[in-house]
């Protein structure tokens, strides 16, 4: 794969989006890309910010103008025969073929994102007073000069990214893969002292795709974050040992 090529795939990857090969050679170029770390490190913020911005539902007039516009494209380019200097023929559109992806591509990741996110905030049971606070908040973190993001595993089968500012005081933790909550019950987050002992950060949000966030101030100096699944509302203490991030 090019490097132009791997570069255009970062959007993709940040929403998970590429097919496992393409993944792998994206991974690769990760690795030894300084450029494309800190890009990808950029699509996952935005991603934050979109996951916390207002959102209004298209009327079906946007989208009876789209597929109108979908069924007028031309999906593919023509193919066109170009004869090699040795006699050969060969189909320019084959030759173009993966330069023409790349925009489409990245149209298609941020089409995702708008999607993924967009259905999850449409579920969330909040005022429009509350999400301009918390998205005020977030916006303020994510430009914060010191903050520093962290990722890796939770638990078994869940990752987890914090956002954390110790100029803010605040901490933002996103996560995907933790398993539904039952009735009644809900994710909380807790900020793990250097000597263990354990404070309520809050709660987190899920939304119908998966993931759970929440934002939390006076953070302190913890080690970790903590979560464990409690009733709704919250608890003073964890009930059992939670699961544990280190930051």
């Amino acid at each position: 794969m090019s490097e132009n090529c791997a570069h255009g795939l970062i959007a993709g990857y940040a929403v998970d989006g590429l097919d496992p090969e393409e993944a792998v050679a994206t991974e690769r170029h990760l690795a030894e890309c300084e450029d494309c770390r800190r890009d990808l490190v950029e699509f996952r913020e935005t991603l934050v910010r979109l996951a916390y911005a207002e959102s209004d539902r298209p009327s079906e007039a946007v989208w009876t103008r789209v597929r109108a516009a979908a069924e007028r494209t031309r999906q593919e380019a023509p193919l066109v025969e170009v004869p090699a200097p040795d006699g050969t023929v060969t189909e320019l559109s084959t030759r173009l073929r993966w330069r023409r992806r790349m925009p489409w591509l990245l149209t298609a990741a941020c089409a995702l994102v708008a999607v993924v996110l967009g259905g999850g905030l449409w579920s969330m049971e909040r005022s429009m007073d509350d999400m301009r606070r918390e998205s005020s908040q977030v916006e303020a973190l994510l430009s914060a000069p010191d903050t520093s993001i962290h990722e890796g595993p939770l638990g078994e089968g869940a990752r987890a990214t914090a956002y954390t500012s110790y100029e803010m005081d605040a901490l933002m933790f996103v996560v995907e893969g933790l398993p539904d909550a039952p009735e009644g019950m809900a994710y909380q987050m807790w900020y793990v002292d250097p000597d263990d002992d354990m404070r309520s950060a809050g709660m987190l949000t899920p939304t119908e795709e998966g993931l759970h966030s929440g934002m939390a101030k006076d953070m302190g100096s913890p080690v970790q974050v903590g979560v464990s699944l409690e009733p709704e509302g919250g608890m003073p203490e964890p009930s059992g040992q939670p699961m544990k991030f280190d930051l």
